[in-house]
């Protein structure tokens, strides 16, 4: 049976390469199993969710090649390897912004400049409506007070809900305190102030199931949880306890930091369980697949961006496929098969 295949990246700054090394493996894979070295890990998805990092590896993956815009412009590898080779730009801090910042305490903690020049570079003046794929990238905007989504879908249908992606990744990636609020224009002109769509929708897979029931795909119209693959990644499971006897007497400056963490990882366990639920009621429990994978030797801190910490997210992702080569291996067929069906 026919299903749509659903791909959602939750949120965690540069441990977005963990899923981004696990999802390159499954396009090897795929590669390998149709013994065609073009295929792309999209070819076998219908639809796209990501919040902050997770909408950035959507959007590398969905960009289409300028050259043959029916294509996608780069490889899995090619967008885990924007982390690798820029994730030590894009979380620097340059003495002079310590010193202005207060080390973090009165601004954001990076500048956002690097990033900025490196999503402009990678995706130029690509649309959200010229996007491979639907797909539905989270923000929130702090003057209106309300959840933002970018949805391809409806950049489509008109100009005043399209945007350049470049302005899409860095309004999804805008964490509080680690970056400036992102302060983008739509093609109309239209300006927003937008902050990182975790801070409601971490893990964005049932922002993904509620848009694409309102989709329609091909002979599959306002698919449910009977009709859905949904392949949902996480960044890396935190298990950073926090010490009673410490947190007791914890006042606002020392909350910060832990409730970002609480608030992402809460939110993708939530999110998780009631999809469960969702699935098993539509008679489709396999139709639910959860990675979460462990950190092993990477730091759970966002912004760890050292060449030691690098590495470790990227061994983190592949430790991940070793020990569930299996589970990985059913993925890809199901997938394969999904597509041929």
């Amino acid at each position: 049976m026919k299903r749509v295949a659903i791909l959602s990246i939750d949120g965690g700054g540069i441990r977005g390469i963990i899923p981004g090394v696990i999802l390159r493996v499954i396009e090897e894979k795929i590669q390998r199993k149709t013994n065609n070295p073009d295929s792309r890990l999209v070819d076998y998805i219908d639809f796209v969710a990501g919040t902050s990092t997770g909408g950035i590896l959507g959007c590398g993956m969905l960009i289409p090649d300028a050259e043959n815009p029916e294509r996608p412009k780069y490889t899995m590898q090619q967008v885990v390897n924007l982390y690798l080779e820029h994730g030590g730009e894009i979380f620097r801090k340059p003495f002079g912004h310590q010193l202005v910042s207060i080390f973090g305490v009165r601004r954001e903690k990076f500048p956002n400049s690097n990033l900025t020049q490196i999503l402009e570079k990678e995706f130029g003046d690509t649309r959200l409506s010229q996007l491979l794929r639907p797909c539905i990238f989270t923000a929130y905007d702090i003057e209106n007070r309300q959840a933002t989504f970018f949805k391809q879908a409806r950049a489509c249908e008109t100009e005043a809900k399209d945007f350049y992606l470049k302005d899409v990744a860095q309004a999804t990636a805008a964490a509080p305190t680690y970056f400036r609020t992102a302060k983008i224009t739509s093609v109309m002109g239209v300006t927003y102030p937008l902050i990182d769509g975790g801070v409601f929708a971490n893990n964005p897979a049932m922002c993904a199931y509620a848009e694409a029931r309102k989709c329609n795909f091909g002979e599959i119209v306002s698919p449910s949880s009977k009709d859905m693959l949904m392949l949902s990644l996480g960044t890396g499971s935190v298990d950073e306890k926090i010490p009673y006897e410490k947190a007791r007497n914890f006042g606002m400056v020392q909350w910060i930091r832990p409730l970002i963490s609480i608030m992402m990882s809460g939110n993708s366990e939530t999110v998780s369980h009631q999809l469960v639920w969702l699935f098993d009621a539509g008679k489709n429990p396999e139709g639910y697949i959860r990675i979460e994978p462990e950190l092993f030797n990477a730091k759970p801190d966002m912004d760890d961006a050292s060449q030691q910490n690098l590495n470790a997210l990227r061994e983190a992702g592949l430790r991940y496929v070793d020990k569930n080569e299996e589970k990985i291996d059913h993925i890809v067929s199901r997938l394969v098969e999904n597509k041929s069906t």
